[in-house]
């Protein structure tokens, strides 16, 4: 015998049955419905959690550990287990931290350090060497060395330098930005996304694809090409909104951006999702592809900017960085503000957007001229 509940309006009834009975009735097959909610593994979790951090992060932080362990080694030093034992072996660290070759790291690098330890101990052991008060007396001694290094010349961050404005009129002059041929458009929408967009010298791109920029009409009729999809970067990661990032306007006549990159998206080849894409050796008058079914390299693209200038015979060889460089510089120079410079440039305060403004050689010049001859007239 058997129990079938009935839901008849208000009320419920409770019918016996028996198992032949049962039987008889026709068999009720389970909807194949579609999981509302994924099944993720643990592994699938701690994946997630690893990949929050950029490669730059992960890479600062595995050399900390690293160093920190051969320090404890060479030492001869028991591994530090608690808190208080821990703040001792890292304010002798601190000051006693050298390089391969002997030499002391530099401020910048002793911070980097730091910040990579304090990661690695926060995600092993909950510890934060930084806040944490048993610590008070080790961040004495990091700030003491700190100002130590500023005192022997090791505190200033050495930039890569803008390219120079004669350098930046020999690129479009000497064929390198020819857009009647695969490699040479390439190298010009190249340069001129990281130059309006003031991208960081490698960051993503190899993994920027065709659907990431349209190209758009505002109210006036004239054309532009934004970037349409947001990406992690070095300081835009995890909850931080999204930054505006520039745009690249139609500027009209043989060396329009807007017009190349146009040109360029039509010849890429179909069969790839990726924007920079391997350039055919020979093509065709009649040739729609220029470009092979292959992505460019995140080397080869690393160094794009090396290669250029190379190729263009310029006074020096520039880095993808000075593209960068040279995208806030001109911003400065033209008179706008740090903090809508920083809307393009992404940086996350006007410090670092100063760290750019330097004086170049031509306005120095023009400032000795002009006390020489405040003191010939006064003679």
């Amino acid at each position: 015998m058997g129990n079938h509940v009935k839901v008849t309006g208000d009320h419920v009834m409770v019918i016996r049955t028996s198992s032949r009975a049962l039987s008889c009735l026709p068999s009720v097959k389970k909807k194949n419905m579609t999981s509302r909610f994924a099944s993720l593994t643990e592994q699938d979790i701690e994946k997630i959690v690893e990949d929050k951090d950029s490669q730059n992060t992960k890479r600062s932080t595995k050399v900390a550990k690293e160093l920190f362990a051969d320090y404890v080694k060479e030492k001869n030093l028991r591994e530090p287990e608690e808190k208080k034992e821990l703040a001792r072996t890292l304010k002798t660290f601190y000051v006693e931290a050298r390089k391969k070759d002997g030499s002391s790291y530099s401020m910048g690098s002793l911070k980097t350090l730091r910040f990579g330890l304090n990661r690695h101990f926060k995600s092993t052991r909950g510890i934060d060497i930084i806040n944490d008060v048993e610590f008070n007396e080790a961040n004495k001694v990091f700030t003491a060395q700190c100002v130590q290094l500023k005192k022997d010349g090791q505190a200033k961050v050495q930039h890569k330098p803008p390219i120079l404005d004669d350098d930046l009129k020999k690129l479009y002059e000497s064929g390198v930005f020819n857009s009647d041929h695969p490699k040479t458009l390439l190298n010009k929408v190249f340069f001129e996304i990281m130059l309006c967009f003031c991208r960081r010298g490698r960051q993503n791109l190899r993994q920027l694809k065709k659907v990431d920029f349209e190209v758009h009409t505002d109210v006036t009729g004239a054309k532009f090409v934004s970037k349409v999809r947001d990406e992690l970067t070095k300081n835009h990661r995890e909850d931080d909104d999204a930054e505006e990032g520039g745009v690249m306007y139609a500027t009209g006549g043989v060396w329009c951006p807007v017009a190349s990159f146009e040109k360029y998206l039509q010849h890429l080849n179909p069969k790839s999702e990726f924007l920079f894409q391997r350039p055919k050796k020979k093509v065709s008058s009649g040739s729609v592809a220029w470009y092979n079914n292959m992505v460019v390299g995140e080397r080869l693209l690393g160094d794009m900017m090396k290669r250029i200038s190379k190729e263009a015979n310029l006074s020096r060889i520039y880095t993808n960085h000075s593209i960068r460089a040279t995208a806030v510089t001109i911003l400065d120079k033209s008179g706008f503000e740090a903090r809508h410079i920083m809307t393009v440039s992404g940086h996350r305060n006007e410090s670092s957007i100063r760290a750019y403004s330097k004086t170049d050689q031509t306005t120095k010049r023009r400032m000795s001229e002009t006390l020489t001859a405040a003191q010939l007239c006064s003679q």
